[in-house]
C-alpha cells in the first residue's frame, strides 16, 4: 500500500511541475494561429484559396451508392448534409434532374406590384412622393428578379437558402452564405431564424472583410470573452439576436435571411429526395441500353458441320466430315469478306438456330420518362417525343407546377416589405410578386386587367406586371411617349395602305388595272369560326391546327 501511495504522489508532483499557460499566453497563441490563417492579415490568402472557398459555398457534391442512399433515406434528419450533397451530384450526372431544376427554377417571372397605407389625399403630398421615390430607387438598385431566381434554384437543390442583404452603393445584392455552416435555430413572423458557424472565417482563403460588417464585429465580440457559451440566449428579439455559443453566432433578421422551400419543416431536405431512388439507377440503365445496342449491332453466321456417319456412337472420335484445320482455313477466308460486326462460327451440332436482339427496345429512354413522370412533372413540358401530347392535360399539369412554385411568393413578399422599411420614413408599403414566364399566364393576366379597364377600373400596375415591367418603368415609358407626342405622330394604318395601293395602280396600264381583281380593303372576312386561344383549344382543334387541314377551307393555321 505504501508503494502505491508513493507512486500516486510522484505522479501528482510530476504534473504539478509542468508549466501552465496563463490566459494571456493562451490567447496570444490563438491570435498567432489566426494571423497565420489570414483572418487579420493576408498571410495565407491567395486567388487559388479564395476561388476554392467560393466554390465551397454553393457546390459540394457527394456521389451516392445504393447503400449510402438507403441509409440516408431511413434517417433523413441525421443525414441532411448528405442528401443535399447527393442532390448536387445528381444534377451533374442526370440531365433529367438538371432539367427539373432549370424548369422550375426559371418558371417564376417575379412581376411586382405594391400598395401602401396612404389615404387618397396623401398621394400628392411631399412625404408620399419622397417615400415612393425611395421605393422605386430600391427596386432599381435591387435586381430582385435575378437574385430571387438564384434563391429559388438553391431552394430546389438544398431546400433552404441562407444569405445577407448588402447595400454596396449603386447596387443592393443578396450574398449567399455557405449552407453547411448555417443551422435553423428559430422562427419569427417572416420565416426562419438561423445561426452561423464562425469557424468559416478561420479557414485559409476566407477574408472576413468580403462579408457583412456584422460578422467582423460579432467575431471580435465572441473572441473577447471566454464565457460566451454561458451568455447564449436564443430567445432574444429577432432584430437584436446576436448571442453566441462557442463558434456559433445567431444572425439577426436585419442582417441575414433564410428562404425555405418547405416552410412547415425545420429539417432541410431537397424537394426531389424521393426521386433519388430512381436517379441512382441511371448508370445501370444506361449500361443495359448500351449492351442491348451492342448485341443488336453484332450478327452471327452459324454453320452446321455434318457427321460422316449419323449412326456413329458418341464414343467414336473424329467422325465429322471435315477436319478442324481445314474448317478453320475456310472460315478465315469467309471472314475476309465480312465486317467485324459479323461473327463466323460453326459446330458439329444438329438444328442450330440463330439468335438476334431487337434494336428497337429503348430501355434507357423509357426509364428517363418514367423517372421524370414519378417527379410529378409532365414529360411533354421538358422533353420532346413522338407521343402525341394532350393539350388539356398539358395545360392542367402546367397549372399544377405554377401553383407549387407561386406559393414561394409569400416569403419573398415578406422579405421585400421588411427590407424596404429601412429606406422609407412615413408610409408602409406591401409588395406582391406574381406570374410565371409562360405566355398563357401573361395573356390571362393582361386580359383580366384590360377587361377591368373596359368597365372603368384602371390598374396600371397590373398592366405593367402582365407585360413584365416594373411600375416605375411603365410610368416612365408613358411619360416619355406623352412628352414626345407619340400618339400625334401615328397615322391610320388603313389610310396608309389605301394610299400605297393607289400609287401602285397609277403605275399600271389602265386596261390591266380594270381586269385586275379589287384589292382586299378589309371587308372580306376570314371564313370559319374565330380563332381560339391556345389554352382553350381541345384535342380535335389542336390536331386541326397542327395539320393545317382548315387552310383549304379558307381558315388560318
Amino acid at each position: 500500500m505504501a508503494k502505491k501511495k508513493d507512486i500516486e504522489n510522484s505522479e501528482e508532483e510530476a504534473f504539478a511541475e509542468e508549466p501552465v499557460l496563463t490566459e494571456k499566453e493562451t490567447w496570444d497563441i490563438i491570435e498567432f494561429s489566426r494571423a497565420m490563417g489570414g483572418l487579420y492579415g493576408r498571410g495565407m490568402i491567395s486567388p487559388e484559396l479564395v476561388s476554392a472557398r467560393m466554390k465551397d459555398i454553393t457546390f459540394n457534391p457527394l456521389q451516392a451508392d445504393e447503400d449510402m442512399l438507403e441509409e440516408a433515406m431511413l434517417a433523413p434528419k441525421e443525414n441532411e448534409k448528405n442528401l443535399q450533397q447527393f442532390s448536387q451530384s445528381f444534377e451533374m450526372t442526370s440531365m433529367v434532374y438538371k432539367r427539373l431544376i432549370s424548369y422550375l427554377g426559371n418558371m417564376l417571372s417575379f412581376d411586382i406590384t405594391y400598395t401602401s397605407n396612404a389615404g387618397e389625399k396623401d398621394y400628392t403630398t411631399p412625404k408620399y412622393r419622397k417615400d415612393i421615390t425611395s421605393v422605386e430607387r430600391f427596386l432599381d438598385r435591387f435586381e430582385y428578379r435575378k437574385e430571387f431566381r438564384t434563391v429559388v434554384k438553391q431552394m430546389l437543390r438544398n431546400d433552404a437558402y441562407f444569405g445577407c442583404l448588402r447595400d454596396v452603393g449603386d447596387k443592393i445584392i443578396l450574398q449567399e452564405l455557405p449552407a453547411e455552416y448555417c443551422k435553423i435555430t428559430g422562427r419569427w413572423g417572416n420565416g426562419f431564424l438561423f445561426s452561423f458557424n464562425m469557424y468559416w472565417f478561420l479557414q485559409p482563403g476566407v477574408d472576413i472583410d468580403m462579408y457583412s460588417p456584422f460578422f467582423k464585429k460579432a467575431f471580435k465580440k465572441m473572441m473577447s470573452t471566454n464565457k460566451r457559451h454561458k451568455d447564449y440566449d436564443p430567445s432574444m428579439p429577432p432584430e437584436t439576436r446576436i448571442s453566441s455559443w462557442m463558434y456559433w453566432v445567431d444572425v439577426p433578421v436585419s442582417v441575414g435571411v433564410c428562404f425555405k422551400l418547405t416552410p412547415e419543416l425545420a429539417t432541410r431536405l431537397p424537394y426531389f429526395s424521393p426521386l433519388f431512388n430512381d436517379l441512382i439507377l441511371q448508370p445501370l440503365m444506361r449500361n443495359l441500353q448500351k449492351s442491348t445496342k451492342m448485341a443488336a449491332a453484332n450478327k452471327i453466321i452459324m454453320g452446321e458441320v455434318p457427321y460422316l456417319n449419323k449412326e456413329a456412337k458418341a464414343t467414336v472420335r473424329d467422325t465429322i466430315a471435315i477436319s478442324p484445320d481445314l474448317l478453320g482455313k475456310f472460315m478465315a477466308l469467309v471472314k475476309t469478306a465480312l465486317s467485324d460486326a459479323v461473327k463466323i462460327a460453326s459446330a458439329p451440332l444438329q438444328n442450330i438456330k440463330g439468335i438476334s436482339f431487337d434494336s428497337d427496345n429503348e430501355i434507357y429512354d423509357s426509364y428517363l420518362r418514367t423517372a421524370l413522370a414519378s417527379s410529378g412533372i409532365n414529360t411533354n413540358l421538358i422533353f420532346s417525343s413522338d407521343i402525341k401530347p394532350n393539350s388539356i392535360e398539358t395545360q392542367l399539369s402546367l397549372n399544377v407546377d405554377e401553383q407549387m412554385m407561386m406559393a414561394l411568393y409569400e416569403q419573398f413578399d415578406d422579405a421585400m416589405e421588411y427590407w424596404v422599411k429601412k429606406y422609407i420614413k412615413t408610409f408602409k408599403f406591401r409588395f406582391t410578386l406574381e406570374g410565371t414566364e409562360f405566355s398563357v399566364n401573361r395573356k390571362e393576366r393582361l386580359d383580366t386587367a384590360m377587361s377591368l379597364f373596359e368597365v372603368g377600373i384602371l390598374l396600371p400596375q397590373k398592366i405593367a406586371a402582365a407585360v413584365g415591367m416594373k411600375p416605375s418603368d411603365f410610368r416612365k415609358h408613358m411619360e416619355e411617349s406623352n412628352a414626345l407626342d407619340f400618339i400625334g405622330k401615328l397615322q391610320n394604318p388603313s389610310f396608309i395602305q389605301q394610299e400605297k395601293l393607289a400609287k401602285e395602280q397609277a403605275k399600271v396600264p389602265k386596261e390591266i388595272s380594270e381586269n385586275k381583281e379589287k384589292p382586299d380593303d378589309g371587308t372580306n372576312k376570314t371564313k370559319g369560326r374565330p380563332k381560339k386561344a391556345d389554352s382553350e383549344l381541345g384535342d380535335e382543334g389542336d390536331a386541326t391546327r397542327a395539320q393545317g387541314t382548315n387552310v383549304g377551307r379558307g381558315g388560318e393555321i
